[in-house]
């Protein structure tokens, strides 16, 4: 895979700048390996910058929400593509001390599987998601199994054995 040329990191750069224009409070990050421009967005923030991304921006396909664990902390990964421009961006957000983020749902709906299965494997709650309950796992799995601390000997993990 090539790296991205110039042009294409100015046309990707110009929405962290468009959303600095309106107010919005986000960072932009580095290129990731496909030359996606991932922009950093504050929770408090998250929802207004997804309305705005999806509105005004024509991001109006969210093609998967994910979790990562970096060990101190949990962010969310939410990638957007546009149908009309064929642009692709990606929106990280923290997750604040007690794992817990604003749900991408009420802008893009299509976020419903995959904060479930976020939820379910790395153990954000996503806030006001409208049925945010176990999609993988067995409903009486304790701990949550691609997080860092997880513990796969644990004896409460009964459910493993049957």
């Amino acid at each position: 895979m090539n790296a991205p040329d110039a042009d294409a990191l100015s046309i990707s750069a110009s929405y962290a700048a468009r959303l600095a224009d309106a107010g919005f409070p986000v960072e932009s990050s580095a290129l990731d390996a496909c030359g996606v421009e991932m922009l950093d967005v504050r929770a408090d923030a998250l929802l207004a910058v997804a309305t705005f991304l999806r509105d005004v921006c024509q991001f109006d396909l969210l093609l998967s929400v994910s979790g990562v664990d970096r060990s101190d902390y949990r962010e969310s990964l939410a990638h957007l593509y546009s149908l009309d421009t064929h642009d692709t961006l990606c929106l990280r957000t923290r997750a604040d001390d007690a794992d817990r983020v604003d749900s991408l749902t009420p802008v893009w709906p299509a976020a419903d599987w995959h904060e479930r299965e976020s939820y379910d494997l790395m153990g954000i709650v996503y806030e006001g998601h409208p049925d945010l309950r176990r999609i993988l796992m067995p409903a009486d799995w304790i701990g949550h199994p691609l997080r860092k601390d997880y513990v796969e000997n644990d004896p409460r993990l009964v459910w493993n054995h049957r």
